[in-house]
């Protein structure tokens, strides 16, 4: 049976990225209070906490896999109990405005790596790629997603869905193409880590309706 059709959610996500570090397993940037119509990317953007990835690709896929494990016992055909055993969430998404400063992030370097001004048309910015030491933690951001979420039932007003993420790490192969007939992105996966203080969350997904 049909409900309602202000439930369906269609349209992008504008993306942000902790401007702090992390590699103790804290989150390197909390997600903001946010009272009621408040726009949350205007919000988040004037913190200076956070900064704006720009243009994006493909959408945003946020990826929740759970592991069950299964109890079979000799009296039933089937599993007597299952239960869960490992637990992985990734969020994936392709950066479509290639700057060194996403670079930084999709490679997983610190910020320290990116040396020069940030205005690499008339300056010189150069990003020092580096492998790491034996060792060395691998580097964490927090990273927020803006997009739109399900309208007011009430009155119709627009919705907006925020996700936080706590711990986000680029774990898997970006392969950037330079090409005549196409433009250069950075696809990233990032893999999401529980903060253990807060009972393994891996973040929040926050639902409202804001006035810009």
């Amino acid at each position: 049976m049909a409900t309602s059709a202000r439930n369906i959610i269609v349209g992008a996500a504008s993306i942000h990225v902790s401007v702090a570090e992390a590699s103790d397993g804290s989150a390197a940037g909390a997600p903001l209070t946010l009272t009621p119509w408040t726009n949350a990317r205007t919000t988040y953007l004037a913190s200076g906490l956070w900064r704006d990835v720009g243009y994006t690709d493909s959408g945003l896929e946020l990826s929740y896999e759970p592991t069950f494990n299964d109890i079979v016992v000799d009296q039933a055909l089937d599993a007597a109990v299952i239960f869960k055993s490992a637990m992985k969430v990734t969020l994936k998404t392709s950066f479509a405005e290639a700057t060194l400063e996403n670079l930084v992030v999709v490679y997983g370097q610190r910020a320290a790596t990116l040396t020069g001004s940030t205005d690499g048309i008339t300056n010189t910015v150069v990003l020092d790629y580096q492998g790491g030491a034996l060792g060395e933690y691998p580097n964490e951001r927090s990273l927020v997603a803006i997009g739109p979420g399900p309208r007011s039932s009430s009155t119709g007003a627009t919705g907006q869905r925020v996700y936080y993420a706590s711990r986000v790490l680029s774990v898997d192969t970006s392969a950037q193409a330079i090409k005549r007939d196409t433009g250069t992105y950075f696809p990233v996966s990032f893999r999401l880590l529980p903060v253990a203080s807060t009972s393994n969350s891996y973040g929040k997904i926050t639902d409202r309706v804001y006035t810009t």
